[in-house]
């Protein structure tokens, strides 16, 4: 499955720009959207019954606009959230601590998720049901979650570990078979005692497992369905990580051994299910129009490829961020995303054709080579080969909209290859020798 994130257009309050955006994320191929709650935003003073989700300091009128504008367009909703109230966080918050991020209250944090877990259940208000809720984001960095150490000791994970628990907790008592995602871990970090843990790290001590995957001490085991990781890349994707415990792209599979060992140690709750990987958060910046980023042929041929990439590596679901480019100032350059399928002004990035059907193909043999792609509609697919001026057919396949294909075709050294199904084509793939 892949997916779209936009916190401006997705949340927007004019019904319109929902319904056109949330309309286009559609024609992307899109099968989720990833929808951002800010809890200190959405809540006032602390509520008299936070378990219930009509209590009048909730304020949750731009969330159920979106919910509303995703379901009648087709697409699952992941409600994400993070930046705890005032009244929900620890004492004597630090002035450097990000508001909203210091030892937010794990009590408080689970009565909220079972307040949004009961308003959108499908059965409060008119409101569609939601099925995925994602306990906060990248908490293995200071910006999100402080703090993350106690000297040089993590303390971090521990803490999340609760937060997530409790979380949890809220989430299954209204709905007992929606699915829990933990906070996406951000791909890089630093050495002990500064303001990013390296993910590998964070999520070890999380789900209570050493260096080399083996169990130690866990009073309390993670809660958990989905396991979440945002595997952002500085270049391209294939591009490994310098220091082992960062994942980016081309390291995901970290992810998968470390799932692997948590599921064989027990130390992850429910025990037997299959917990699944995600990847909420992948994104390169574009120039133009951004000057730090990079061409936009790149950002296309890099999201189908990276799309393959983490498919190859375990993942089941992808998501984007974002669909529109954030409004763009030569003087914030470095600080805000440029990374949409459309420019700001609402024109196709050529990224927008590899969304939607990603196409690439990679070599199995001196003679063979092994296409991989994603189908944005049903019929029979054609795979193309370029020669002489024309595009000619090497293999056909049936397949379903959504449905990854993987046909074996002969082809010895290079060529220049492209798939058709009904009226889509796909970007040409440059298959080397």
């Amino acid at each position: 499955m892949t997916g779209l994130d936009d916190p401006l257009d997705f949340t927007s309050p004019r019904a319109a720009v929902r319904s056109e955006w949330f309309g286009r994320a559609q024609a992307a191929n899109a099968g989720i959207v990833r929808i951002d709650i800010s809890w200190r935003d959405v809540v006032g003073s602390k509520p008299a019954n936070p378990a219930n989700p009509a209590d009048p300091s909730y304020h949750l009128g731009a969330i159920d606009g979106a919910v509303q504008s995703a379901s009648a367009n087709g697409l699952a909703v992941l409600l994400g959230v993070e930046h705890a109230p005032d009244w929900a966080e620890g004492n004597n918050r630090p002035r450097n601590a990000v508001p909203g991020t210091w030892k937010p209250s794990p009590v408080q944090f689970g009565l909220f998720a079972q307040a949004l877990a009961k308003r959108y259940s499908g059965h409060f208000g008119g409101l569609p049901r939601v099925r995925y809720f994602q306990a906060w984001n990248e908490p293995n960095l200071s910006i999100h979650l402080a703090p993350q150490w106690g000297g040089k000791k993590p303390v971090s994970p521990d803490l999340y570990r609760r937060m997530l628990n409790a979380f949890y907790a809220g989430v299954k008592a209204e709905q007992p078979d929606a699915l829990v995602v933990n906070g996406g871990t951000s791909p890089y970090g630093d050495r002990p005692g500064l303001a990013r843990m390296h993910p590998l790290t964070f999520l070890r001590k999380l789900f209570c497992l050493n260096g080399k995957l083996r169990p130690t001490s866990c009073p309390e085991k993670p809660h958990v369905d989905i396991i979440d990781h945002h595997p952002i890349t500085d270049g391209s994707p294939t591009k490994h990580a310098l220091n082992p415990n960062d994942v980016p792209v081309a390291d995901f599979h970290k992810i998968a051994a470390l799932r692997t060992a948590a599921v064989r140690t027990g130390h992850i709750v429910p025990k037997g299910g299959s917990h699944p990987l995600w990847a909420t958060e992948l994104w390169w910046n574009t120039k133009p129009p951004n000057k730090y980023g990079f061409p936009l042929g790149k950002q296309s041929k890099w999201i189908e490829q990276a799309f393959y990439l983490l498919w190859k590596q375990g993942a089941s679901t992808v998501v984007n961020y974002e669909l529109r480019d954030f409004p763009y100032k030569p003087s914030e350059a470095a600080d805000t995303l440029q990374s949409g399928l459309f420019f700001n002004n609402g024109k196709k990035k050529p990224s927008y054709r590899t969304f939607r059907f990603p196409f690439v193909t990679h070599r199995t043999g001196a003679r063979t080579i092994r296409a991989w792609g994603k189908a944005p509609e049903s019929g029979k697919l054609k795979i193309q080969r370029k020669s002489r001026g024309r595009w000619r057919t090497v293999k056909k396949v049936q397949v379903t909209r959504g449905e990854v294909f993987t046909p074996k075709i002969r082809q010895r050294g290079k060529a220049k290859l492209r798939a058709k199904v009904g009226g889509s084509k796909s970007a040409p793939w440059h298959q080397g020798g």
